[in-house]
């Protein structure tokens, strides 16, 4: 799917992710999510037929945006070690640049909305799956350790989204070191 968005569309996006940072996804109505937007709740409803498509939309809406920052501008020429430093950083650079994007996927994952594209995600498109297919490759051209996907999706996320969520509940920023070292101690465990 590709979103073309309008004005409205977007600001609607973004209305959804503030409340959704908020208060979650049952504390976020449709009515206050269009006073926010400063659009009629019919206009929500013109672009998304329910609260539910409004969500998944929105989870796509998100990855393009996560997938564009993280891949996007990487030299084709460097080693894979260092796209995968690149595409780390980034990661961990971006989600603290847009909390309420970083909060939003983080309930989404978790939540019955993800059934709805759980069966489908790990086999899109290299566009729609960007972190998939990097780490698919590297495993096939053996940058990686002989492990699933899955698991190295895992180790790759897991540190990351951890030391995220602590920087948003104490309020403390993540210092460069931390993120050298979280860096270090993945990439040794993941390389081949």
């Amino acid at each position: 799917m590709n979103i073309q968005l309008t004005d409205k569309k977007e600001q609607i996006f973004l209305s959804t992710l503030h409340f959704i940072h908020l208060y979650g996804f049952h504390g976020s109505p449709m009515s206050k999510i269009a006073k926010h937007a400063e659009v009629a709740v019919g206009s929500i409803y013109h672009y998304f037929p329910s609260k539910e498509d409004l969500i998944i939309e929105l989870y796509w809406y998100c990855k393009e945006k996560l997938n564009s920052a993280v891949f996007d501008k990487i030299d084709p020429e460097l080693s894979y070690q260092e796209k995968f430093e690149i595409v780390f950083r980034r990661w961990i650079v971006f989600y603290l640049g847009h909390i309420e994007l970083f909060s939003f996927l983080d309930q989404f994952y978790g939540s019955p909305f993800y059934e709805e594209v759980r069966n489908n995600v790990f086999v899109q498109k290299p566009e729609r799956n960007k972190l998939w297919h990097f780490l698919e490759l590297g495993k096939r051209e053996k940058h990686l350790k002989d492990l699933s996907v899955r698991l190295l999706i895992s180790m790759f996320l897991g540190g990351p989204i951890t030391l995220i969520r602590n920087c948003i509940w104490t309020k403390k920023k993540v210092e460069k070191e931390e993120i050298d070292q979280l860096l270090e101690i993945i990439w040794n465990g993941v390389k081949y």
